[in-house]
């Protein structure tokens, strides 16, 4: 059972006929391959954000790859580990095409990001360390925030460039209407957690990830 994201395309999205693909996706696929001796013995669990620890936290799922950033806070306080680094990202600001020449701390609220994500303290934390006054609104999903920046309920979208990118496909109109800015202001580790009752659960996945990793630089497929 791997935890994963309510439709981040290039991670984990669901098609229309309900077949699942991305990095993440993929991630889930070679652990079932490792351990099941199949590939498709995957069930993906979608999950908010806010949602994804508490599911791994009471056996809903067994692994969660839900583009989660590593963080000493999470893997002590909460009692997880991160087996080891998937993808390497950085939160960055999406706003519409004709605010593409602010710079991020000019930024005009509200801001929105999402609830339950490191985004959220790195914001506070930009934004207290330049002195801006800025609204921002908290929402409980990526589409929700997306949708309200889309809406003009939101002057900017912060969140892993990664998934800015993604989103911003889905724009109306196309993506041309929005820009993600070229700042970068957090440095985002992001990779698959598991409960750290289980050592040989965790060797498992990490190995899995750098056979992935190995195969991918000798061509194998």
């Amino acid at each position: 059972r791997c935890g994963v994201s309510e439709g981040i395309p290039g991670f984990s999205a669901r098609d229309a006929a309900g077949r699942w693909s991305g990095l993440d996706v993929d991630l889930c696929r070679a652990v079932a391959a490792a351990v099941l001796g199949d590939p498709a013995r995957v069930k993906f669990v979608p999950l908010k954000a806010s949602a994804r620890f508490p599911a791994l936290k009471v056996g809903q799922v067994d692994l969660l790859a839900r583009n989660t950033t590593w963080t000493m806070s999470r893997e002590v306080l909460l009692g997880v580990q991160f087996p080891a680094v998937l993808f390497y990202d950085g939160q960055a600001f999406m706003v519409p095409a004709e605010s593409s020449a602010t710079p991020a701390i000019s930024l005009q609220g509200p801001i929105c990001v999402e609830k339950g994500t490191t985004h959220e303290r790195n914001l506070v934390r930009f934004l207290a360390r330049h002195g801006a006054r800025v609204e921002t609104r908290v929402i409980d999903s990526a589409h929700g925030a997306a949708d309200a920046l889309f809406a003009g309920k939101c002057r900017a979208y912060t969140s892993d460039a990664s998934q800015l990118a993604a989103l911003r496909l889905q724009a109306p109109g196309g993506a041309g209407n929005y820009v993600i800015l070229p700042e970068r202001i957090s440095k985002e580790p992001l990779g698959p957690v598991v409960a750290n009752s289980d050592p040989h659960w965790a060797s498992l996945v990490r190995w899995v990830l750098y056979a992935l990793i190995e195969a991918e630089e000798r061509g194998i497929t």
